[in-house]
């Protein structure tokens, strides 16, 4: 098999077996093995029903009244074995774009280690985002969802989907599952851990109580305005890190584009679920099911929490927009800036942390040198001294 990863052959061979760095260089061909085991176990008679759980989506109905219907689904634990197999292959296709596209692309920008490991975050979201965006655009319109808005509640609870429907979900979780490994495997740095795991969590979270409670055509609809958002942060993101200083304004222009979208995909998100709850599952009957969630506290609890979680992620945007020296809503006026310090303590505080910031964003060659310069000043200094 020819290997995903691009790795100089020399440096592999005097790696111990299965030491971290071996297992950290050649992730995704052990993975891809893993894989292939499980499809080629599909072609043996003996192993077929065991690999189908992993490849295939369970708990398929059928309807005997037409036999030219298209076929639905269920969910249930079964649907855990799929989780894993897709898991693994969300943790293949994040080596191959990694190696074949944001390398390169990286290699030729000559980015500092800090805006390396950025390009890279925002690269692979953005790939996401964009494919989750139009693969759930693509399920609300051929559901209709949008001229008919009720029919995101009529019909609850929703026992059975439609294929692309189901997917959509396995892939969801299977990708937000995969991101705690990759944070060994790209070596992420510890402080750079806890918003990635934070993030990867809130969306497995949300997703876990969308598939269990079958709330799953709001679900879609959520994620398909989150994406857009996600895609247009991500961009922006994309942009800041490859700015230069002439093209400023294109990116402050940018920025408030995804500062304005956050405001109206929040809004729209609190306005659905809301509308959702009080009004439109009031005229749905309580049908006694297992998993019909249409009862007035379990209701309360939904409104209680996504209102909760807005708010969270409102304070989340205004937050990274500070730490970020992002400042996108003070830019119409939203977010009053803070006023400048009088004190010197905190004017030297701010000056040492924007040398060090602007340290960190040069290139890994251009920071050795400037070390070196620094080392030869001071040792020019010391000789000064001593003649004198």
């Amino acid at each position: 098999m020819a290997p995903i990863k691009g790795r100089k052959s020399n440096a592999n061979k005097n790696l111990p077996i299965l030491s971290h760095e071996f297992v950290i260089q050649n992730h995704a061909d052990i993975i891809s093995c893993v894989a292939m085991v499980i499809v080629i176990g599909l072609m043996v008679h003996i192993t077929a029903p065991v690999s189908s759980l992993f490849v295939a989506l369970q708990y398929v109905q059928t309807s005997g009244e037409n036999p030219n219907a298209l076929q639905t689904y269920g969910t249930g634990l079964k649907d855990l074995f799929a989780i894993f197999f897709y898991f693994l292959i969300c943790i293949i296709f994040h080596a191959i774009i990694q190696e074949y596209v944001l390398d390169k692309i990286c290699r030729k920008l000559h980015l500092s280690k800090s805006k390396n490991s950025q390009f890279n975050e925002s690269g692979q979201l953005i790939v996401f985002n964009a494919i989750s965006m139009i693969w759930a655009l693509d399920i609300v319109v051929k559901g209709n969802w949008l001229a008919n808005l009720s029919s995101i509640w009529i019909g609850y609870p929703y026992t059975a989907l439609s294929f692309s429907t189901k997917f959509f979900y396995i892939i969801q979780f299977a990708y937000w599952a995969h991101i705690m490994p990759e944070l060994y495997f790209q070596k992420i740095k510890k402080e750079d851990m806890f918003s990635r795991v934070k993030y990867s969590v809130l969306y497995l979270t949300f997703v876990s109580a969308i598939y269990i409670t079958n709330f799953h055509r709001i679900g879609v609809v959520l994620l398909l305005l989150h994406y857009i958002c996600g895609f247009i942060k991500h961009a922006v993101k994309l942009i800041d890190i490859t700015e230069k200083e002439e093209d400023s304004k294109k990116v402050q222009l940018a920025q408030n584009v995804y500062n304005w979208t956050f405001y109206v995909v929040q809004t729209l998100s609190l306005i659905l679920s809301q509308t959702m709850l009080w009004f439109g599952f009031k005229n749905v009957q309580y049908s006694g099911e297992l998993r019909d969630f249409n009862t007035p506290t379990f209701k309360l609890i939904c409104s209680i929490g996504a209102v909760a979680v807005q708010a969270y992620m409102v304070n989340e945007f205004l937050n990274n927009q500070d730490s970020n020296g992002l400042n996108l809503s003070a830019s119409f006026g939203l977010i009053n800036r803070k006023p400048k310090s009088k004190s010197s303590d905190v004017s030297n505080k701010k000056r040492k942390n924007a040398a060090t910031r602007k340290f960190n964003e040069l290139t890994e060659a251009d920071q050795n040198i400037k070390k070196t310069l620094k080392h030869e000043a001071k040792k020019a200094a010391k000789i000064a001294k001593s003649v004198k």
